[in-house]
């Protein structure tokens, strides 16, 4: 079910909205004018880059393959590697061309249409990405 092409459509990381919602808090407190535009200039940033992530495809091919594509700021960016699953169905198993590190995702949510993987991340939070089914 999982060999087909995917595209990003969201992220969601307790890590990340923590550092956002102190960065909101201090945005709403500062008196500081130029602090708060930084502030500002720093949260549309993540949200161009939120939205630049929704061109993101994936591909896992059947024969074992897969193919990252992604365009941020003006660049286009392709990985190709391996990929597995594990036995019980529980794990996703990524090794890109060129490198040793195998990253391991969660499969949290599959379906004909959705891909739900997710992981721990280094401060103990949870974070998760859903793609949809290219048709």
């Amino acid at each position: 079910m999982i060999a087909k092409k995917w595209q990003f459509e969201s992220m969601k990381s307790d890590a990340m909205d923590k550092q956002m919602a102190a960065v909101k808090q201090q945005m709403d407190t500062t008196k500081d004018s130029a602090t708060r535009a930084m502030l500002q200039s720093n949260l549309k940033m993540v949200d161009e880059m939120m939205s630049s992530m929704k061109s993101m495809t994936l591909e896992y091919k059947a024969d074992g393959t897969y193919e990252e594509a992604a365009t941020a700021m003006g660049q286009s960016q392709t990985e190709k590697g391996k990929w597995a699953v594990s036995a019980d169905g529980k794990k996703l198993m990524q090794t890109p061309d060129g490198k040793d590190k195998t990253d391991t995702l969660d499969i949290n949510t599959i379906s004909d249409d959705q891909l739900v993987l997710g992981h721990k991340e280094q401060t103990g939070g949870n974070m998760s990405m859903t793609m949809k089914a290219v048709k």
